[in-house]
């Protein structure tokens, strides 16, 4: 336990460090097999409580992991780009700036992100385990549609 306390604080210390001098912009964790992308200028809140990790930004919880289970983090000055370019099971079709989402768990939350890491929209999975991501309110440019099964690049003309 000591050693996670000198880990976690070393983090902290980095990031302080890092942040200030403008080289690093995005904080990378892995847990359970997932990549959690979070840009540093969103000011992400770090919390442990009974060996669970969570960190939240503008107090929406982004990560929720059990240290016992493993978990890794990397610092990157780019927004990691390893993106699925092919539509899953849960995309049912992109039409017209819509992304229309199908089986999906219901009360999943569906994000969108921009490629430097800022959410810019969230939809709540109906109990049809259907959503409809209206992106034409957003600009035009590349965006990250995320779940908790998929990631898909979305180009919004």
């Amino acid at each position: 336990m000591k050693k996670l306390k000198f880990y976690l604080m070393l983090l902290a210390v980095f990031m302080a460090t890092s942040t200030k001098a403008g080289s690093v912009k995005y904080l990378v964790l892995n847990s359970g097999g997932e990549e959690t992308v979070i840009a540093l200028a969103d000011a992400p809140v770090m919390t442990i409580s009974d060996g669970v990790l969570k960190v939240t930004v503008a107090g929406e919880e982004r990560l929720s992991a059990d240290l016992s289970e493993g978990l890794t983090y990397s610092f990157s000055e780019e927004a990691p780009t390893a993106i699925q370019e092919i539509l899953s099971n849960e995309v049912s079709r992109l039409e017209q700036g819509h992304v229309y989402i199908a089986h999906a768990q219901e009360g999943e939350t569906v994000r969108v992100f921009t490629l430097d890491g800022k959410m810019v929209a969230s939809k709540r999975i109906g109990g049809d385990g259907a959503a409809d991501i209206d992106l034409t309110t957003l600009g035009k440019g590349l965006y990250i549609v995320k779940s908790a099964k998929t990631s898909i690049k979305v180009v919004n003309r």
